[in-house]
């Protein structure tokens, strides 16, 4: 299971690229899907289509999967790396990425005061390969990676997600399905205490008796005043 694992992290969940018997084959493959759903899907559906552009953004959605944005910070961030842009131009590339399904947006949801917040979103590749096309060989933000393993998998469930506010702090998820909600972080690890007291600040904020659940790469299952720690894999073999 923990090579598999690993080998997922590599490569991703895409099918036809888990049967690719060497890494060039595999880069390839994962370009050519790339390239083929910019070209196909974004930039023949916008008039005056910037390539350039629109795959340095998909590059920084990547880069940055799981961190809170807006189209404003994009474009001031593209406009400083010398793609010039605006926060218009970034929100019209925004809707063709998510419509093609290359990316994701989670909105953000006040679990104290209940309702939905639509600023600030945070995005998610559909893939955690697409980091091979669009960022190469840079070495990889591993936090980030589980966030976005964890919520690709959260949509496999078929759950609503989205980004906890919680008394000024954040809950990685939160998911609904038949009425049913629970809330989720994600850490690569939990060894250190100071970590682990982070982690469950926000979740012991919540005042209701829906499943608390931290994932984490660490081995075991423990249960901590109602929140659980479960190890990824064991969580990813669970349903």
């Amino acid at each position: 299971m923990q090579e598999s694992y690993q080998q997922y992290l590599l490569r991703g969940g895409f099918p036809f690229a888990l049967q690719l018997p060497d890494d060039e084959s595999f880069r390839d493959y994962i370009d050519g899907v790339v390239n083929t759903v910019l070209v196909k899907d974004v930039l023949a559906r916008k008039d005056k289509s910037d390539s350039t552009l629109v795959r340095r953004l998909a590059a920084f959605l990547t880069e940055t999967a799981g961190s809170l944005t807006s189209p404003k910070k994009i474009a001031d961030t593209l406009t400083s790396m010398g793609e010039k842009t605006t926060p218009n131009t970034v929100a019209s590339y925004l809707e063709l990425l998510e419509n093609a399904f290359l990316f994701y947006r989670c909105d953000r949801f006040d679990i104290g005061g209940k309702k939905y917040l639509s600023i600030n979103p945070k995005y998610y590749p559909v893939d955690i390969s697409l980091r091979r096309a669009l960022v190469g060989q840079k070495r990889p933000n591993k936090g980030s990676r589980l966030e976005t393993i964890v919520y690709q998998e959260l949509r496999r469930r078929g759950y609503e997600i989205y980004v906890g506010v919680m008394q000024q702090t954040e809950v990685d998820f939160v998911v609904a399905k038949d009425g049913r909600r629970e809330y989720y972080q994600v850490s690569l690890s939990l060894d250190d205490e100071q970590t682990y007291q982070r982690e469950v600040r926000s979740l012991r904020l919540i005042d209701d008796n829906y499943p608390k659940i931290i994932l984490t790469e660490d081995p075991g299952h423990f249960d901590d005043q109602g929140i659980s720690q479960v190890n990824i894999i064991d969580w990813l073999m669970g349903e």
